[in-house]
């Protein structure tokens, strides 16, 4: 059986009662680690501090990193995200950093980046660790100097971005196999959160289950809340 004390996060910190989840609810969970990192978000919400989180697909990297811009002073201005793992090489800086027209062979206009999209907002750079080292230096400029430079710029732009990085991969490994800058580890992971994977959440699976349940519910138009068989429940608690 669930207990009353789960927290669910979407703008602000709630009380989850079992049955009674709210469509709106993002983050939800019963599990004390993660509980304690989701009460840590108002406080990491507040700073201008890089962000990294760290944890396996499906963890709920972006979740969180919605509601760290959900809960801070930006929060009325641009929250973008980007996943690094879809980037081509060639067109890596232009995706980040803007370019201008005629500053290669297809740029037939110019472009402004995530970057400069995101100016005074948040930027969530999703599978940070795939971003091509060859770009890595430009983006350890971006943070640390607040800087950018648009391919076939001659001078760099300034920009306010709140950053949030995340990864499912094992940094300190790529650093040690040299597929990822040291020194860009360092400003990302100023703050620093590894979240826990699903399978040591076991005391969530009742709990998000009713949730989907209850969505799938909605979606077919109908109303009522769903509740599981206790075979049903068995098994569910005893999956992986």
């Amino acid at each position: 059986m669930v207990g009353n004390d789960c927290h669910v996060v979407s703008g602000e910190a709630k009380l989850l009662s079992p049955g009674q989840i709210r469509p709106s609810d993002r983050i939800i969970t019963c599990y004390p680690p993660l509980q304690q990192i989701l009460s840590s978000l108002p406080l990491y919400a507040r700073s201008e501090l890089p962000v990294l989180l760290l944890g396996e697909p499906g963890t709920g990297k972006e979740l969180v990193a919605e509601a760290l811009w959900q809960l801070s002073p930006r929060r009325s201005q641009p929250f973008l995200r980007t996943n690094c793992a879809t980037f081509m090489e060639s067109l890596a800086t232009s995706e980040l950093f803007g370019h201008l027209q005629g500053s290669f062979t297809d740029a037939r206009r110019s472009r402004s980046g995530k970057f400069k999209q995101a100016h005074g907002g948040t930027l969530f750079l999703d599978e940070v660790g795939d971003l091509p080292l060859s770009v890595q230096p430009r983006l350890l400029r971006a943070v640390e100097q607040g800087e950018i430079e648009p391919v076939g710029a001659d001078t760099p732009i300034r920009v306010d971005v709140r950053l949030v990085a995340a990864s499912n991969q094992d940094l300190p490994s790529l650093i040690a196999q040299a597929r990822f800058r040291q020194d860009l580890y360092d400003r990302l992971a100023v703050l620093l959160l590894q979240l826990p994977p699903l399978r040591e959440r076991g005391e969530d699976v009742l709990l998000l289950a009713s949730h989907f349940a209850q969505d799938a519910v909605r979606l077919n138009g109908r109303e009522g809340l769903v509740r599981f068989t206790p075979a049903a429940a068995r098994r569910l608690q005893q999956h992986h």
